[in-house]
């Protein structure tokens, strides 16, 4: 009989192929493989590189040494879906599986009343999300001992409204449709945390006002020039511009550079000029100093710093076909206060290799920074910075603790206290970050948990009823 049944249209036969378990499971086997070459890849390449190469991507290239212990140099590498590739089709999956499978059982009245309390909670979800109810305003004056109780409970409150929307559209498989939703979106807040959030770091010492951090993972050319005494023109040319290399035009200045891609450093170290060396450096700190390259801090060395990035950089005036010099630019060379100048068009303009700096619309001013040792060690028991927050835009000014689990929040941006000026031990190392989504992982769990207990909930009590009748 089943010879006779007419074949199924190709469009059912697409969505089922597409929405089947059996690509769940290939999709889950590819991202556990995707995360077993990544972790092999942090060996000898810093986090932040393998997450770019590896998850933050549509195509991953896999290097095959990575597999071979013994296989140092070994050439070859093989395409291999990334991340980002493999958290969409993913989804496309739980979707096409979950419309394919569940169906709308409301009618009339009952389905109207149920969208309308679907639409209700998503109202409030995006509100949630959208930090509208967030304690930690710009005055940041919650109690962090209680801010995520409190996100939790912003939550749940949205996640139970959506609850009662699908059971009034789904019936008995609400809890199934929002533990869906509540995986999506779990999954969806990792895409957002790679598009928009940022972390850099604010260094400051006392009696210093700094409105800007810095990314450490990101370094830029900057070259200036007084403009009136009090401020400067600075034009900055960033790291991938100078990976790339070549000949390389400064907007409103009268120079130009020249960068050999070679003679670039992702990571470096100094060391003094010996006679004999071979120094591209032609003028400045180069000639008692030569960079060396060294290698990227990997993902899994615990004592690995920040990657100090150097280049060798020719200078040229525009218009003159010889060169000014080659300077060596490093940051090592400019958090020692290194300053190094060129001579073009009859002014002096300042270089330096930085991290990158993002400025804001605030600045902070350090008082004080204190820290407490642990009896008999050097290791820090607890420290805290004792600042004061100017906005004028906003005519805020205030004074403000930050301390070991007790972040500043403000204007979108999370301040921890991350670390202090070990030399000095008079200046501390703020981590920043800017996270707009920071709010959805929250709601999500908290979707996923509702659904899985509202799931429950309406079996538990269809037991119960069948008990009942039947007895």
């Amino acid at each position: 009989m089943d010879s006779l049944r007419p074949p199924r249209p190709l469009p059912l036969l697409v969505r089922d192929a597409i929405g089947s378990l059996k690509v769940t499971v290939v999709l889950l086997s590819a991202a556990i493989f995707l995360v077993f070459a990544g972790t092999l890849a942090q060996v000898d390449r810093g986090i932040w590189t393998v997450m770019d190469q590896y998850f933050r991507c549509y195509v991953a290239w896999i290097e095959l040494r990575l597999f071979f212990p013994m296989g140092e140099g070994m050439p070859g590498k093989f395409p291999f879906p990334g991340g980002k590739l493999l958290g969409t089709a993913l989804i496309v999956n739980m979707l096409v599986a979950h419309f394919s499978r569940i169906r709308v059982k409301a009618r009339g009245g009952r389905l109207l009343l149920g969208l309308g309390v679907l639409g209700t909670g998503a109202a409030l979800t995006w509100i949630m999300i959208s930090h509208v109810f967030d304690l930690d305003s710009s005055e940041g004056t919650t109690n962090p001992s209680l801010r995520v109780t409190y996100q939790l409970l912003q939550g749940g409150g949205a996640a139970i409204v959506l609850f009662m929307g699908c059971w009034m559209v789904f019936t008995r498989k609400a809890g199934i449709v929002l533990l869906h939703f509540g995986v999506v979106l779990l999954m969806a807040s990792e895409l957002i945390t790679a598009t928009f959030a940022k972390e850099t770091m604010m260094r400051i010492h006392e009696g210093q006002t700094v409105s800007y951090a810095e990314d450490t993972r990101m370094s830029e050319l900057a070259v200036w020039t007084s403009a009136d005494g009090a401020t400067d023109d600075v034009v900055v040319v960033p790291d991938k511009i100078l990976r790339r290399g070549g000949r390389i035009e400064l907007p409103g200045l009268p120079l130009e550079i020249e960068v050999d891609p070679a003679r670039y450093m992702k990571n470096s170290g100094l060391r003094e000029a010996k006679p004999g060396d071979e120094n591209p450096a032609t003028t400045g700190a180069g000639l008692r100093w030569i960079a060396g390259p060294r290698r990227e801090g990997s993902g899994v060395d615990t004592s690995a710093g920040v990657d100090m990035p150097a280049v060798y950089v020719t200078f040229r005036e525009k218009g003159r076909p010889e060169p000014i010099g080659t300077l060596l630019v490093a940051v090592e060379l400019t958090y020692e206060h290194v300053v190094q100048t060129v001579r073009a068009g009859g002014k002096d303009y300042g270089v330096a290799l930085r991290f990158e700096r993002v400025y804001k619309p605030y600045s902070l001013y350090l008082y004080d920074f204190k820290f407490d040792r642990y009896l008999g060690t050097d290791k820090p028991k607890d420290f805290s910075s004792y600042v004061r927050l100017e906005d004028p835009e906003r005519h805020v000014s205030r004074d403000v603790r930050i301390w070991m689990n007790n972040p500043l929040r403000y204007r979108g941006d999370t301040l921890y206290q991350a670390d202090w000026d070990k030399e000095s031990e008079a200046g501390t190392v703020l981590q920043v970050v800017e996270n707009r989504g920071w709010m959805v992982p929250y709601v999500a769990c908290m979707i996923v948990a509702v659904g899985l207990l509202g799931q429950f909930l309406l079996h538990l009590f269809g037991f119960l009823r069948e008990q009942a009748e039947q007895a």
